[in-house]
Formats: C-alpha cells, sequence, structure tokens
C-alpha cells in the first residue's frame, strides 16, 4: 500500500470519521461501484465463476433479473451450473409456489 493511501487511510480513521479500516474500505468500495456501475457485473461474473456466490445472488450483486444475467453468462461462454436435480429443483417449487 503507498504512504499515500496509509495516510489518506490515517487521516479517516483517526480522527473517528470511520470507526476502522473495514469500515473505510467497505464504503470506499460502495462508491466505486456507485460510480462504475459496470464494475458490479465483473464483480457479480467473477465471484459466480469461482463459486462464491450462487447464480441468484450474482444477479442481484450486477442488477440484473436471473435471466438476464444467465444471457450475459451465456455471452461470455461461461457454463451456467446446476446445483440440484430436477427432483429437488420440483420439490423447491412446490414449497415456494405453496403448491
Amino acid at each position: 500500500m503507498s504512504t499515500e493511501i496509509k495516510s489518506i487511510k490515517g487521516s479517516l480513521i483517526q480522527p473517528g470519521l470511520y470507526s476502522d479500516e473495514k469500515s473505510l474500505v467497505s464504503d470506499a468500495f460502495r462508491a466505486l461501484l456507485e460510480i462504475r456501475p459496470e464494475l458490479k457485473i465483473e464483480l457479480a461474473v467473477d465471484r459466480y465463476k469461482k463459486g462464491d456466490v450462487s447464480l441468484w445472488e450474482a444477479a442481484r450483486t450486477a442488477g440484473y433479473t436471473l435471466e438476464e444475467f444467465k444471457e450475459i453468462l451465456r455471452s461470455r461462454s461461461i457454463v451456467i451450473k446446476t446445483t440440484s436435480t430436477k427432483r429437488e429443483s420440483d420439490a423447491r417449487l412446490k414449497r415456494v409456489a405453496g403448491v
């Protein structure tokens, strides 16, 4: 980490503007994603590919519907992973739909 970044970090944490480095970094990333919303897609795709998040979570992170996000993955030739069998999916659908 550069000396300048360390200085800025200290200037924001020491006087109590942020309680700790974690809250400062969290706020900085949130601001970055507001300024550069296209990075949300890259973040979501990367986290999905690594298996860190589900397809639903990745779509929500990117700010797209599930079907829109699937299309983004297809356009990048990324395989969409299925995590359950048809029987498990049907059972989940019944629980959610109350059928």
